[in-house]
């Protein structure tokens, strides 16, 4: 959650109640549902990265009303995708 916690936009969209006035809520359910696809209990996760970024995109418009045009989503679901790698190595750095 240290990396949604860290995605300047999120944190935009919380600190400014762009969700209105369940922003905070929208963005636990974002990290929750997340979590959910990435809980560990397979070597790969139910999505794939693609999908996350395309997850990412579509939540933050719908939640937020945030059209992400500095590709960002993907950045953060790289930095996702690679955790949970490495993660599944055992490599806890």
């Amino acid at each position: 959650t240290a990396i949604l916690r860290s995605w300047s936009a999120l944190r935009t969209a919380v600190e400014q109640d762009w969700g209105g006035f369940d922003t905070f809520q929208k963005a636990e359910d974002l990290r929750q549902n997340i979590l959910t696809q990435f809980d560990g209990s397979s070597p790969t996760p139910r999505m794939t990265i693609d999908e996350l970024e395309d997850n990412l995109i579509f939540y933050m418009e719908e939640e937020f009303s945030i059209v992400l045009e500095d590709r960002s989503e993907r950045q953060v679901a790289e930095t996702i995708w690679r955790m949970y790698e490495e993660c599944g190595r055992g490599e806890f750095h």
